[in-house]
């Protein structure tokens, strides 16, 4: 049996450290909430009480990836929290109008996503909060949940009984510049909260590519040298 040439070693390597590499995972999570007020664009839409045509319906759906999970522990919470690629909001009243319907961007208020196993509560924060602007509490599992995994399950929201001593929130902004701004309820709304899971493509380290590309350029060289 005739020996490998470099090059085809070299290959070989690559398959071996290649086929080695950890996967990542794409997570695409959704938080939905009912009964809630919204300022779009500057147009209020009110929900004093559930049955006020301006009260909202918001869902946000962010996708992230396995590989940027990190956990976090600070007084009083502990848990895990992941950055976004992408996240979309779609917001429509109890009078049927669609009001919210865009990609958020992540530049303004630096969205992410995250779980407090602590508190029993998951959902999206930003730079104003990390119950703002979506998140919902109660929901059985969150104790174990890790944001890498399918999950899916019901609560309810943060809200405010005296909307005046509460932080009604600050502007976020779509990708199209519209600015938009969640206030809190009243009183505990439905809410619910789910995970799902779908492959991500091969992610190799970049040491581990570098080191390959410079064993490849080695074996070549060798190579020609061996034929002078």
């Amino acid at each position: 049996m005739s020996p490998l040439s470099p090059l085809r070693s070299g290959l070989c390597v690559l398959g071996l450290v290649t086929s080695g590499l950890a996967a990542a995972d794409v997570v695409t999570y959704t938080d939905y909430m009912a009964y809630q007020a919204i300022v779009v664009g500057g147009t209020t839409y009110g929900c004093a009480t559930t049955t006020d045509p301006g009260c909202a319906f918001i869902s946000i759906v962010g996708v992230g990836s396995s590989h940027t999970i990190t956990s976090f522990s600070v007084p009083g919470a502990s848990g895990f929290k992941n950055t976004l690629s992408t996240a979309h909001i779609t917001a429509s009243t109890n009078s049927g109008l669609t009001v919210l319907d865009a990609d958020i961007d992540l530049s303004l208020g630096g969205l992410y996503v995250s779980v407090d196993q602590t508190n029993n509560g998951v959902g999206f924060g930003s730079a104003f909060g990390p119950t703002y602007p979506l998140a919902s509490y109660g929901i059985k599992g969150l104790g174990s949940y890790d944001l890498a995994h399918v999950f899916s399950g019901s609560g309810f929201g943060p809200f405010c009984p005296d909307t005046s001593l509460c932080d009604q929130g600050q502007a976020l902004r779509t990708t199209s510049g519209e600015l938009f701004t969640i206030q809190r309820g009243r009183a505990p709304a439905y809410s619910a909260f789910s995970a799902t899971v779908a492959p991500d493509p091969v992610v190799a380290e970049p040491a581990s590519v570098a080191l390959v590309a410079l064993s490849l350029a080695a074996l070549a060289m060798t190579g020609r040298a061996r034929r002078r």
